[in-house]
This record gives C-alpha cells, structure tokens and sequence, in this order.
C-alpha cells in the first residue's frame, strides 16, 4: 500500500509541482474523536499544520431554536477539556485561518430554520456569533446546516436560508471574518430544493461541496462514499455547481478520509446490491457503519480489495462485510477534476479519520496526497532532530516509561511530550491508553531511594529513580 502511495504522490508532484495557482486546503478537525477509544482517539496534537491552508473545527455548535444565539451543545468536550482553547495555539506556519462549525448532523435542522425565519433571532445570531468568535479566537466560520426545508425544517427554508448568509456575509465582512457553507452535492431534483445555488454562491466566501452523504441513507443498498461518476456523481455535483453558481473559485471539493462500512445481503458484493444495513460498530470508533481509515488500513490485507474504474474509487469486502473508502488514486482523480474545473481547492474530510501515526506507512497519507496535488509537498520533508539521535524519540508513537507504568510520552518528529496517567492507571501501550493498573502487565524497574540513605550526585544519579517518603 505504502509503494503505491508513493508513485502516485510521485507522479503527483512531478505533474503539479509548477502550478502557479494557489490552492486552498481546508482541514476539518471533528472535535468528536476525542471519544474515539484507544488508537483511533485523536489529540490536537496530532495535527499535522503544514497539510492545511485553512483549518476547520466541526462538532459541539449549535443554534438555540428559542433566542436565535450560537450554543456550545457538547460543554464537556469543548469548555471542560478546554478543546476550544487550543485553537488559537494552533494558528502558525501555513495555516491562513482556523475557523469552526455551526451545525452538522447531530444538530437539529429545526433550530436553523427557527432562527433564519426570524429577524430578531437572526439578529441575536449575529450578535453572538461575533462574540464567539473574538472569545476564542477564530478567523471564521463554516454554517453546516443539514438540512434546509429536511429534518424538521419547513419548505420556507430555501429563501430564509439565503436571507441568513446575505445578512451574515455583511457582518463577517465588517470583522473580516470567512464565511463558509457546508451543502449536499446531490443532483436529484428534491436535494436541489434545498438550495438556491446562484443565491447560496453569491453569498459566502466558499462552498463545502460534500458528496459523501450523497446517498439517500434508508436505502438498503452498497454505494460509494463518493463515486467520481455515475448515479449522483462528484463530476455531476461539480458541473451543477459551477454553472448556476458561475463561481468555481468559490467551491471547494469534499475528500471523505472516513470509512463507510455494510452488511451484505447473501454475499452480493456489487455496488448497488441490496443490503442489510449498516456495518458493525468497531471496538475503536463504536459507531454502525463507520469507521477511520487508519482503523481500516491496519487489516486491509485480510480483505478482498477492489477498483471500480468507471467510478474510480476502491472498496473492499470480507465475510458478510463491504466498505467504501478513498485510497490515493481515487483522491488523484478527484484532484484532476478540481484543476480541470478550476475550483478554489479541497476539504479533507476529516483529518482526524487519516493513517495520522502512519501506522500503513507514512503518517497523514491521504493528506498527503491532497497535499501534493494543491501545495508544496516538500515542506513534509523531515528535519534532522538532536532528540531522536539521543536515543529520546526513536520513532513516531505512544511509549511507555520502563521503570514508571504510570508514565508514558508521545513521539512525533522527533519531539517529545511527556504525560501521566491519572493514580491508580497505568499505561497500556497495546491499547494505547490508560488502563485501571490491575488490567495491565507491569514490571516497574525502580531504583528506591528513601531520607536517611546515601545521596546521589549529578554524574551518578539513575534515570529510573523513584523518591519514597
């Protein structure tokens, strides 16, 4: 897998390397992860800035139906774990913007549509909006509506929803904010009743052209996540788009990083077969149907792997299990079509869902790929490191202390963080978490030293010494 990553970025960078066009990269960051279980649990950490031009927050924002304000809807992940927080300290080297998400699919469309139908509530967004973003330090935001007139919503949406972000585009320009829009890329006739695209275009900085919901979701069938042609297709989502939006700078194209997963029906592994439903939850992500790439690569060998050529996207099967997913020739391909169409750049979709410890070979490495096709891939060149010749770091990864159990420390390009699990934990370095210490093998090496007894000096004083008092 790794090889084959590698001639295409090759191939990639070789062909785009002299593009004069500056292409933008947005980066969504699903704050959610932060539940995800052992390897999968994504840490802010472990963003990889030099990916993106532009870096996305999703997950936890909302709309209070009620007063029209912005609400913080997941307080224990974004106040208590202080997740809103780093934001700010993320915001260096290539990163233009860090911006955040209002909305997505655990909000409720109801709230959106009580809000834009009102211009006291409308007001009251704006004004909360504003205050959010200077609070935290933002530099934009992206309004993840899902979706106007659906889920609650009244068929006055389509106008309302144009009324919001012609309203809200004055006042994120007045601050000098960007304003982003999240839409369903389908093509069928209900999906384009949510929009009025021309208006919708007009209106904001950018377009989040997503596709991989682009299947009815009660449909018991196997489908792409997002097929380059064929039944609601990214080349029939973007042709749309680009000509009743006459803007393609403005379009960003959706790259879905994430796994989709299925139960067969009898073993019919075809697109388009029936099916029973949903995958099964995964130990990792614990979510029907779901789950990262790095989760999916780590027993891809196991599987029957397959390429559609006419949608050019891979999946794979196993058992009475069938995935779809993206792998870099898919993403190339959706890279060609971005430049043929000249749109203004892609969103990885999530990055927290990429091989980000390199587990499969090169860490981020559907990134990776965007990367090379838009940017510089050579800033991802590594830089010689003084810790990792000591011996301090000597690969990417969670290792634990051998003489403290309760003490681990990450790896990442050669710099190293220390961290210490709560008493009574250890750190289990299989599971890479920490673990109640009675459910993890331990064998301590501690070199005691109590008051009263000889004391070491600098020169000879052991690495592995534990003061009892």
């Amino acid at each position: 897998m790794c090889s084959l990553n590698c001639a295409f970025m090759l191939l990639i960078f070789m062909v785009c390397g002299c593009a004069a066009k500056e292409y933008k990269i947005f980066c969504q960051y699903d704050l959610g992860s932060y539940y995800y279980k052992n390897a999968s649990k994504f840490y802010s950490w472990n963003v990889d800035l030099r990916l993106c031009t532009h870096l996305v927050y999703g997950t936890g924002v909302g709309v209070d139906g009620e007063t029209g304000e912005v609400k913080i809807t997941d307080k224990y992940l974004l106040l208590e774990n202080d997740m809103l927080n780093v934001a700010h300290r993320l915001k260096r080297e290539n990163v233009k913007k860090v911006m955040f998400t209002i909305g997505g699919w655990l909000e409720d469309s109801s709230d959106f549509s009580r809000m834009a139908a009102d211009s006291r509530k409308r007001d009251r967004f704006f004004t909360s909006l504003i205050e959010f973003m200077y609070e935290w330090r933002f530099d934009g935001v992206q309004i993840d509506w899902r979706y106007p007139t659906q889920r609650g919503g009244k068929p006055e949406d389509r106008r309302n929803f144009v009324l919001l972000l012609e309203e809200l585009k004055i006042v994120c320009q007045e601050h000098q904010f960007v304003l982003m829009v999240a839409v369903l890329g389908r093509t069928d006739r209900s999906t384009l009743e949510y929009y009025d695209i021309p208006k919708l275009v007009k209106h904001v900085h950018y377009i989040n052209l997503m596709h991989h919901d682009n299947r009815d979701p009660y449909e018991m069938r196997l489908g792409y996540n997002a097929p380059l042609s064929g039944e609601n297709s990214v080349v029939d989502s973007v042709k749309l788009w680009k000509k009743l939006g006459k803007a393609p700078a403005k379009l960003i194209l959706n790259i879905p990083l994430f796994v989709r997963s299925y139960i067969m029906d009898n073993h019919q592994n075809t697109v388009g077969s029936p099916c029973k439903g949903p995958g099964l939850k995964t130990p990792l992500t614990r979510e029907p149907g779901f789950m990262t790439y790095a989760e999916w690569c780590g027993f891809a060998s196991s599987w029957t792997q397959k390429f559609d050529e006419q949608a050019q996207v891979p999946y794979a099967y196993k058992g009475d299990h069938w995935i779809s997913y993206e792998n870099a020739r898919s993403i190339w391909a959706k890279m060609h079509l971005l430049k043929s169409h000249n749109l203004g750049g892609a969103m990885a979709w999530t990055i927290d869902s990429d091989d980000y410890y390199g587990k499969c070979g090169e860490t981020h490495s559907l990134g990776r790929v965007i990367l090379a096709a838009l940017g510089d891939i050579t800033i991802l060149a590594p830089e010689p490191s003084t810790t990792e010749s000591m011996g301090l770091c000597p690969k990417n990864g969670f290792f634990r202390q051998m003489w403290d159990c309760q003490l681990y420390y990450e790896c990442q390009n050669g710099e190293r963080i220390d961290y210490e699990c709560l008493p009574g934990y250890y750190f289990d370095e299989a599971r890479i978490e920490c673990m109640p210490k009675e459910q993890v093998k331990c064998d301590q090496n501690f070199v005691t030293w109590r008051p009263g007894m000889p004391v070491y000096n600098f020169e000879n004083m052991p690495v592995n010494l534990k003061i009892v008092e």
